[in-house]
Parts: C-alpha cells; sequence; structure tokens
C-alpha cells in the first residue's frame, strides 16, 4: 500500500506537471517570445525560465507532497496512506497558515529556473550545432539533451540540496526554526561542509541524462506527427 501510494503521487506529479511544462516552453518558443525577442540563442533560454517559474510554481505543493513521502519513513503511528498524508497537511496549514504548503519554493525555483534556463539554451544551440553538420533526428535531440541536462544538473545541484532539505524540514515536527533557505545552507556548510551542497550529484546526473535525452528526443520526434 505505502508504495502504491507513493508510485501513484510521483505518477500524479511527474507527468502533468511535465506535460504542462514542455508544452507551455514550445508555445513561448514558437509563438509569444520570437516577437519580442530578435535573438534565437536568448529566446529559448526565456522561454524555459518563464515555463519553469510558471508550472513550478503551479505544483509547489504537490512537490512537498512528494517529498514528505519519500523523506519520512512509514510506521505504525505514521503509516504512508491517503488519509495520514491528508491529515498531516491539514495540520501543517492550521499551524503555519495556507501559504506553508508554498514553503521550500524558493530553493526550488533557484534550482529549477536556472536549470531550465541553460538546459533550453544549450538544447537548442547544441542542436542548431547538429543542424549545421546536416545531422537532425531522435538520436541528435537525445545527445543535446543528455549533455545539457547533465551540465545543468551540475550548476545547480546546491538548490537541489537545499530544496531537498528545506521540505524534508517543513514537514517535520523538529527545527523549524532552520527552514529558511539561507539560515539552512549556511548551517549545512558550517556542520557538513561544501561537499554536502553536492550530495547525491552522480545519481542526480545518473537520472537525469537518460531522463532529459529520452524526453526531448520523443518530443521532437511526436510531436510533428501530431500536428
Amino acid at each position: 500500500m505505502t508504495y502504491e501510494i507513493r508510485h501513484d503521487f510521483v505518477s500524479v506529479i511527474g507527468v502533468p506537471s511535465s506535460s504542462a511544462y514542455i508544452l507551455t516552453y514550445d508555445h513561448l518558443l514558437n509563438v509569444v517570445l520570437p516577437p519580442l525577442i530578435p535573438s534565437p540563442t536568448v529566446v529559448p533560454l526565456f522561454a524555459g525560465i518563464i515555463a519553469r517559474s510558471t508550472i513550478t510554481t503551479l505544483v509547489s505543493p504537490l512537490e512537498l507532497l512528494r517529498t514528505n513521502l519519500q523523506s519520512t519513513p512509514p510506521s505504525p503511528e505514521n503509516p504512508h496512506t491517503l488519509r495520514s498524508v491528508l491529515t498531516s497537511f491539514r495540520h501543517l496549514v492550521r499551524q503555519n497558515g495556507f501559504s506553508s504548503l508554498w514553503r521550500g519554493l524558493g530553493p526550488t525555483l533557484w534550482r529549477d529556473v536556472p536549470f531550465s534556463g541553460f538546459y533550453w539554451a544549450s538544447y537548442e544551440t547544441w542542436k542548431r550545432t547538429f543542424l549545421s553538420y546536416g545531422h537532425h533526428g531522435a538520436w541528435v535531440a537525445f545527445i543535446s539533451g543528455a549533455i545539457s541536462g547533465t551540465s545543468a544538473a551540475l550548476i545547480t545541484s546546491p538548490f537541489d540540496v537545499l530544496k531537498t532539505r528545506r521540505q524534508a524540514l517543513v514537514m517535520s515536527s523538529a527545527n523549524h526554526h532552520v527552514t529558511r533557505s539561507l539560515p539552512l545552507l549556511l548551517q549545512i556548510v558550517r556542520t557538513e561542509g561544501t561537499s554536502a551542497l553536492f550530495a547525491g550529484i552522480v545519481p542526480r546526473v545518473a537520472k537525469i541524462a537518460p531522463a532529459c535525452g529520452i524526453m526531448i528526443s520523443c518530443f521532437e520526434v511526436c510531436t510533428p506527427c501530431l500536428l
């Protein structure tokens, strides 16, 4: 039951938000921003930033829920059922206000907005480079996406650690005094060292590189078929 709830919530969050994100980006890239920004290099940068900022803000409460499920081990007193999760959310809202559901949004935006802007600018640059040599297709999209995703993940790793720590502390009954971003960042560096800001970077890159490559290659292949 615990696995099913975690799996269901990851699907509920991941699939719609990823779809909305890439469709928003594509609309901004091809329709909204070109008349406003003449540079083909800058357009994907701003399209990625705007799309990610919008979608991340909308799904932030669900991201908090996902972090809670993944960071809190189940127990007889705290089983991971839908009722227990919703109960903890109601308690959080009563105690800290409705805006507490968006705690961790700041570090999330610090991670996702630079990631998205850099990723899309890099991806479009790599794609144009391959095209200049006459190469195109799904494999070009995969390689360009994987390289861009890896670079963006390395740059934004400290913000990923900060976001995860902060959201985990928000849902905990203790340490509420260190949930603000800057004090938490300083505490991590002071107690664990700078290397802690890059904790998990290897599995993160191992996940992001193929995921970015597969996602964008599927999008590039499927989009012409749907138009």
